[in-house]
């Protein structure tokens, strides 16, 4: 039999892929390419050379810090597969298997909290794994610089890892060793994992959430659906709020707003049995709206925003959250009128609020310089009388394309202060053109400063309801401090 293709049969891919995003009900898909036999030589087992030798040092397999020393015979550890004898007599004790066979073993590092790991959960972890003592790990998180997000019970990783991560905590650090049988087997992986390694693994869990019946949800039909209880719904929408909050506090609000808008879907498309589940579905909801209007804050989506500040009002009109927010939004895209209103009535409802004052003090800051800013204009604008003749000379000049249309220096001069002004003021996205009237010179005078400020336009209506808006590209906003 021709076994030539033993060797190729697997593919180097030329970039990593979330296993997690592709198992995911929900997703997309990933996208991957495989890396053509050309791109790259043959290579070491593994390859440092693209991390820094610093961090490839502090992640070196080493005797556990809190070993017994006293218990340690110096000449039998000289070699590395007696440092790996000594490890698994010391660890022998806390076999975590089912049957006791010293398939894998545990040791605590340092103690989690609360309750254990449960199956089907999606963990985010960082480890190292290694195949010997005083070795570099042949796979690591920590030199990738990004932790693992895995889903248990899906057979994405190997039996004894599996087993290790039911054993642990939220927070918990743990080192395991993991033999054979229940790793890579007797062959083993090529070039990383000789046959029949024993793994070393250090883990630490960051988090994990709980994915009771996520899958089961999504593999119903919508006939299936309507005829769930709402304790089925409530615990699928409470794994898609908990893997939102940790994008968010990831600052990923993108995938954040992905995971609210599935617990909003599940929530609007339940069939209510009762007054009371409609109760607790709007409750529900309420939350998914204001968290979702947050994310949308923070993507500088102010439209979507006050859309969902207005969805949680509509079924609480004194939350005060989505009051706040709305009212920032508005504020942001210079509707200042209606942004007063909507901070005053968060104001109302808790007038101690640090931030809501905060924000209003803002608002009343970018009022008084828009006022200003019109102002100014209308006195460069009408500085002095225009008489009937050079009103009919403008309009000609107007009507003839080839004559040149000018405006003053002055004029630019304050344009730009303005704008400049304007583009500091972080608490505005938008501001509108002061509400006069302007020859096309002078609005090609704004049009060409704000661009050359790095900053867009919109033209809004047409003919006699004409308007223009400056605006600011998007832009995420740092801070996060007023999140739910």
């Amino acid at each position: 039999m021709d076994n030539r293709f033993d060797d190729e049969a697997v593919s180097q891919l030329k970039d990593p892929i979330d296993v997690s995003e592709l198992c995911d009900p929900v997703s997309k898909g990933v996208e991957f390419e495989v890396q053509n036999f050309q791109d790259y030589e043959e290579k070491e087992e593994i390859n440092l050379d693209c991390f820094d030798k610093d961090a490839v040092i502090s992640n070196m397999c080493f005797v556990s810090d809190d070993e017994d020393d006293s218990e340690q015979n110096s000449d039998a550890i000289t070699a590395d597969d007696a440092k790996m004898e000594f490890l698994i007599k010391k660890m022998k004790r806390n076999d975590i298997t089912e049957n006791k066979d010293g398939g894998v073993l545990k040791q605590v590092k340092t103690p989690g909290f609360g309750s254990l790991i449960p199956k089907g959960s999606l963990v985010l972890m960082h480890y190292n794994a290694y195949t010997d003592v005083g070795q570099p790990p042949y796979d690591s998180t920590h030199l990738r610089g990004e932790p693992l997000k895995i889903r248990l019970g899906k057979g994405l990783s190997i039996p004894g890892l599996e087993l290790a991560l039911l054993s642990m905590k939220k927070q918990e650090v743990s080192r395991f060793l993991i033999r054979h049988d229940y790793a890579y087997g007797e062959r083993g992986c090529p070039p990383r994992i000789p046959q029949k390694a024993t793994l070393i693994m250090d883990i630490h869990i960051l988090h994990f959430i709980e994915q009771e019946g996520v899958d089961d949800y999504y593999n119903l039909t919508p006939e299936e659906r309507k005829r769930l209880c709402f304790p089925d719904i409530k615990k699928v929408t409470k794994a898609q709020n908990d893997e939102a909050k940790e994008y968010f506090k990831q600052k990923n609000y993108i995938k954040a707003c992905g995971k609210y808008k599935n617990s909003m879907n599940i929530l609007e498309s339940y069939d209510l049995k009762n007054d009371d589940e409609e109760q607790q579905v709007n409750k529900q909801l309420l939350k998914v709206f204001v968290n979702l209007a947050v994310c949308n804050h923070y993507l500088s989506h102010y439209g979507q925003t006050i859309h969902y500040c207005n969805r949680a009002i509509s079924l609480d009109k004194t939350n005060i959250k989505a009051h706040y927010f709305k009212g920032k939004a508005l504020h942001a895209i210079g509707s200042f009128e209606d942004a007063e209103i909507s901070l005053k009535k968060a104001r109302k409802i808790d007038p101690s609020n640090t931030l809501i004052s905060k924000a209003l003090q803002n608002l009343s800051k970018s009022i008084k310089e828009h006022q200003s800013f019109e102002k100014d204009f209308c006195k460069k604008m009408f500085s002095k009388p225009v008489s009937a003749t050079e009103a009919i000379e403008t309009s000609e000049e107007k009507a003839n394309e080839k004559l040149p249309r000018t405006c003053s220096d002055k004029f630019r001069v304050l344009v730009k202060n303005q704008l400049e002004a304007f583009q500091k003021d972080t608490s505005l996205a938008e501001i509108p053109f002061p509400s006069i009237q302007m020859t096309e010179a002078e609005i090609e005078c704004i049009l060409e400063t704000a661009m050359n400020l790095g900053m867009d336009v919109k033209q809004l209506g047409t003919g006699s309801t004409l308007r223009y808006i400056v605006y600011k590209k998007s832009k995420l906003e740092d801070n996060n401090s007023e999140i739910l």
